[in-house]
């Protein structure tokens, strides 16, 4: 798949080109196989969780892969126009606005072995695709 920046993929859209590619952060991808007046999108798609906040989390990675509705790209990927994330709900959750899109705990269970700080929860929320914000 190719690698486009997001002023890339802009570029793109605005001249109608058809294309499959992921974002430079690899946060997003995008398929455009027809102009069609809606876009089909699967919010949380990826698994991808930042390496620094591993320790810190209580769920191992298959409980983190459990929740985040894997594979959700598949009941619309055959839509001309498809946009997935790829980052993990546990880092942010896409589905909440930025206030609350970081969860001190998840479907019950508690997240964070300690809570994050404030410099820690500005760059979760930094690292919610341009798109998004």
């Amino acid at each position: 798949m190719t690698r486009l920046h997001i002023s890339e993929i802009i570029k793109n859209i605005e001249n109608e080109v058809l294309f499959e590619a992921v974002s430079q952060d690899y946060s997003f991808t995008i398929k455009i196989d027809n102009y069609v007046p809606y876009a089909c999108g699967a919010v949380h798609d990826g698994h991808q969780f930042r390496k620094e906040l591993w320790e810190n989390c209580i769920h191992t990675e298959y409980d983190r892969w459990f929740e985040e509705d894997p594979c959700t790209k598949e009941f619309v990927k055959t839509h001309p126009i498809v946009i997935a994330g790829c980052d993990s709900r546990f880092e942010y959750d896409l589905n909440r606005d930025p206030s609350n899109a970081i969860y001190e705990d998840a479907w019950g269970k508690k997240l964070w072995r300690t809570p994050l700080d404030s410099d820690n929860r500005k760059r979760v929320l930094k690292n919610i695709p341009l798109f998004i914000r």
